[in-house]
């Protein structure tokens, strides 16, 4: 079994606000490496402000991800004053300052010259600028920069035996130069939205979702060969080693929200399916993917995801039922174990949700499958690894046995500490890898 750790970038230790591609990622895949772990799910890292699952670019990386100490070994930047730390993000553009400050100081080279040349990457520099009425040159340096630092934090990885799993959002930003660029690709009607994106009620929430994305129009891009899509994965396959397509649901059969309805009153419409993955397999293959196919999922959907051999995907806290004790989704090869992802409460959170009766039969299932530990999250972690399941991914917070505290997002809520969890430092980290050593050594 592959082993794998969930920590979004924007959750590392940072002495400036917001986690970054700087020196703390570094120590992370150092720590990665000494305890044989050869996997690391970011989450995504496009340019989104605070919801990374409402990317404005495709192609351009989120300007929080700067490293400033990089740009003072640059020379870009003299001196930089910390910021007083604490348990939550504060999206506040902290760092502006400073990427002013190396622009005016950067010179450009050959290698910017030809980073520039990235049409894409022009759009977006133009739909910044005239949005925020900048110079469209300061967001093709912040790109560069971007750009040059994420490949040295890859490279560092690869290079230690640890492998980058991404993440591809599967709708982008109404607000963004995806739509601003590339209108007919999306169901718009004189610009505007009449249908949102969503979700229908399921495990996640018992009142559906609504996201509030724009939807596409397969209908036009069929017509070149989903070009305007696949375009985007051949962008991905070269930035990560893995990509977990987020709602894979949504190439089978996604769901239309009336933008004035609420997302209960939505319905499902097909979607390209094998039309455009007998497109996207002409230049790729399947270990590349794990698809996530959580929710309400039809069995034609995983008849489209078992047709291409895609990794699926398994979280404990949806499958376990506690009263029975039993596991009601069976495991299998080519497939993800999680303890939970970003979407889920820890386990320890989840586990204090728990009526007594459920805890209870929690306990007795795991002594009945000899994975009772002392505690609750290691108890998880060692079912997950008794597993068949290819892989297995567990959160750092579940690494550490943290509480609902510190949860990364509560989906279908506008909730201000969603997507703002900060690991303040490394050391109780630490302490919870060598636990979770030794639950590897007895396994």
């Amino acid at each position: 079994m592959k082993l794998g750790i969930l920590l979004p970038i924007f959750s590392l230790p940072s002495k400036y606000g917001v986690g970054d591609f700087g020196y703390e990622a570094y120590e992370f895949i150092d720590i990665l490496k000494e305890n044989g772990i050869g996997y690391w799910e970011i989450l995504p890292i496009n340019e989104s402000g605070q919801y990374p699952y409402s990317p404005i670019s495709y192609y351009a990386l989120n300007e929080n991800f700067i490293s400033l100490d990089k740009l003072k070994d640059m020379g870009l930047l003299v001196r930089v004053e910390e910021k007083t730390r604490n348990s939550r993000i504060k999206y506040d553009n902290y760092k502006e300052k400073y990427y002013k400050e190396a622009y005016s100081k950067f010179k450009t080279n050959d290698e910017y010259d030809e980073f520039c040349k990235n049409c894409k990457i022009q759009e977006f520099a133009k739909y910044m600028a005239k949005r925020n009425n900048e110079e469209e040159n300061y967001y093709l340096f912040l790109q560069y920069i971007l750009d040059k630092q994420w490949k040295e934090l890859k490279e560092y990885a690869n290079k230690n035996g640890v492998k980058i799993i991404g993440d591809l959002p599967i709708y982008p930003n109404f607000n963004s130069c995806e739509v601003e660029y590339n209108s007919n690709c999306y169901e718009l009607e004189e610009g505007k939205m009449k249908y949102v994106s969503g979700a229908s009620p399921d495990y996640f929430n018992s009142e559906g979702q609504k996201w509030g994305h724009p939807l596409y129009n397969f209908s036009y891009m069929k017509k070149d060969g989903y070009k305007y899509l696949l375009d985007r994965y051949r962008e991905f396959l070269k930035r990560f080693d893995m990509i977990r397509i987020d709602h894979f649901r949504a190439f089978d059969t996604y769901y239309k929200i009336p933008i004035d309805k609420p997302a209960k009153e939505g319905f499902y419409v097909e979607g390209p399916g094998s039309d455009f993955f007998d497109k996207l397999f002409e230049f790729t293959t399947w270990d590349r993917f794990i698809v996530e196919d959580l929710g309400d999922i039809r069995k034609e959907t995983e008849i489209l995801r078992d047709k291409y051999h895609f990794t699926k995907m398994k979280i404990i806290q949806y499958t376990i039922d506690c009263i029975k004790q039993k596991d009601i989704y069976e495991d299998s090869n080519n497939m993800v174990i999680y303890t939970g992802n970003h979407d889920n409460n820890t386990i320890v959170g989840w586990y204090n949700s728990l009526s007594q009766e459920q805890k209870e039969g929690l306990v007795e299932f795991l002594r009945k499958n000899n994975c009772l530990e002392e505690e609750i999250n290691l108890s998880m972690i060692k079912y997950c690894l008794e597993s068949v399941a290819d892989y297995a991914i567990f959160p750092v917070q579940d690494i550490m046995g943290l509480d609902e505290n510190s949860r990364i997002n509560l989906p279908g809520h506008e909730f201000d500490n969603n997507w703002s969890w900060e690991l303040i430092n490394f050391n109780d980290f630490k302490k919870g890898m060598e636990k979770f050593r030794k639950i590897i050594e007895k396994h």
